[in-house]
């Protein structure tokens, strides 16, 4: 997902129950404060203009919460030609590349992975379907990552369920010329993926890793638009849909250390019931503070909790609110540890989104 363009970890069992079959699975019965704090972290931030809510970022990610982990901002984007273009902090953007921004990253994670963003099937079937553009990306990429002694690049190629089995065949010739170019410098390749439970003809994590992908990084959230018709809009990301996510990648990419499993630190709204052409996702917490019947009462916190995901949900005027506070982000990453899970990645930072508790 992309716009544009623990103090303690519940070590006990908790109930969770699925808003649309009503099954019971309890999440985790074995995890541990040490368990899931021995998680590695990561982060992605992304550009905006002075003033936006995503600015702040750079204040959040300083207090060192990833530290011992990964910054990822977006550096670049897909033009409609399949050319990239580097947005740079001379044209007024924060969280954009700079020689000052290369060096903040540095001094507050142990590796950055600047992200090139594709958000649109066309934009991304322009450049992996020339030679020519690839190697020019290629090129792109890894010289600048190479020239500011950053560690490596994340590739964000997204509307994934619009791609022809030709698209995806360009794109792993893409990510193949981008992984050798990388190593041969001593870099790292991330490529940020969908969310599967099943195979698909579009996306096959096997695959993708098997071009030399160091890190598949799995979007694990945005469930709801996966919600049914005439239903209320599912949770962003809910525990036995979490579990389900993380073992089918785990199926297929057995290695957990080059797996990084993301969790969402967010908000949307939608109808009630459910029009999933009109929800609004991705809404900063400074900007959900804002909404209709929010509170930061304790007691009413803890009542909106949902007991599948342990997002804050709750309804005013017609609409669901939906966000992820630091408890629900404790519990999502204790499902993870207990799976076996190594590191994890959230979008997104800026905006003062939670972050976990410890």
């Amino acid at each position: 997902m992309r716009t544009r363009r623990l103090s303690t970890i519940v070590a006990a069992a908790f109930a969770v129950t699925a808003l649309a079959t009503g099954i019971t699975v309890s999440y985790p019965a074995s995890s541990s404060a040490a368990d899931a704090s021995g998680i590695q972290r990561q982060a992605w931030l992304y550009p905006g203009s002075p003033g936006e809510s995503q600015c702040t970022a750079p204040a959040e990610y300083r207090d060192d919460r990833v530290k011992s982990g990964a910054l990822k901002p977006e550096y670049w984007y897909i033009n409609s030609d399949g050319t990239l273009h580097l947005e740079t902090t001379a044209e007024g953007l924060c969280n954009a590349y700079s020689t000052a921004n290369v060096a903040d990253l540095k001094a507050h994670s142990a590796s950055q992975y600047p992200t090139v963003s594709g958000m649109t099937a066309s934009d991304v079937r322009a450049l992996v379907s020339s030679s020519t553009k690839r190697s020019n990306a290629v090129s792109q990429l890894t010289t600048l990552i190479t020239n500011n002694g950053l560690s490596g690049v994340d590739v964000d190629f997204e509307d994934y369920w619009s791609w022809s089995t030709t698209d995806f065949s360009n794109y792993k010739k893409f990510l193949q010329q981008l992984a050798s170019s990388l190593h041969a410098q001593g870099k790292r390749l991330q490529v940020d993926a969908p969310a599967m439970t099943e195979d698909a003809s579009f996306y096959d994590y096997a695959q993708v890793i098997a071009t030399g992908v160091d890190e598949l990084a799995i979007m694990a959230y945005d469930e709801q638009y996966d919600t049914p018709d005439g239903a209320r809009c599912l949770p962003i990301t809910p525990y036995d849909w979490l579990a389900t996510v993380t073992n089918y990648a785990k199926s297929k990419v057995p290695d957990t250390s080059r797996l990084v499993m993301a969790l969402p630190s967010y908000g949307y709204s939608a109808p009630d019931p459910c029009d999933l052409n009109s929800v609004n996702g991705n809404i900063q917490f400074s900007a959900m503070k804002q909404s209709p019947g929010f509170s930061s009462d304790p007691a009413t916190v803890e009542r909106r909790r949902d007991p599948s995901s342990g997002e804050i949900r709750w309804t005013s005027g017609g609409v669901l609110y939906d966000y992820v506070d630091s408890t629900a982000m404790d519990r999502k990453l204790a499902v993870l540890a207990d799976l076996g899970i190594t590191k994890v990645s959230v979008w997104s930072l800026g905006g003062g989104n939670p972050w976990f508790t410890s």
